[in-house]
């Protein structure tokens, strides 16, 4: 009669109650993760397209430096060669290094030189930077000549 009193250990009620609370544990962890992993692979790839635009934009700083911003205003993504301007219709398809033709190239790169109405010798430059389809950057800035 008292080993029946003194009876130790789980039932099985118990035992599926814990079961059921630690696989919904699992089950939002999983969940959680892969979506941190999605959210992480999206920053990325817009530190990336930001790093692409800003590196555009440094190019067209310096090459104001030695050339006429003047030639570019309302082209589309305008190049320069020789003194010369010439719109470069679509921009271009870069990859994370800023590199064309390759495979990796997901990211596609557009920009204006415009001449600005208020004030003198001041051209307003964008740079946008297109990736997944529809995820955009885009980096507006002034500069003086």
């Amino acid at each position: 009669m008292n080993r029946l009193k003194n009876n130790s250990g789980f039932t099985l009620v118990e035992v599926l109650i814990t079961a059921l609370i630690v696989t919904a544990g699992l089950i939002a962890y999983v969940m959680t993760s892969g979506n941190i992993m999605g959210q992480n692979t999206q920053s990325k790839r817009k530190t990336v397209a930001i790093t692409l635009a800003q590196d555009k934009m440094e190019a067209i700083r310096n090459i104001a430096l030695t050339v006429s911003l003047g030639g570019a205003d309302g082209l589309a993504s305008p190049t320069e060669s020789g003194g010369a301007w010439t719109a470069n219709t679509g921009g271009e398809i870069v990859d994370v290094d800023g590199n064309t033709g390759t495979t990796e190239a997901i990211y596609t790169r557009t920009w204006t030189i415009t001449e600005d109405a208020t004030l003198t010798n001041f051209y307003a430059t964008s740079v946008t930077v297109l990736w997944d389809g529809n995820q955009t950057t885009t980096l507006d800035t002034l500069i003086s000549q």
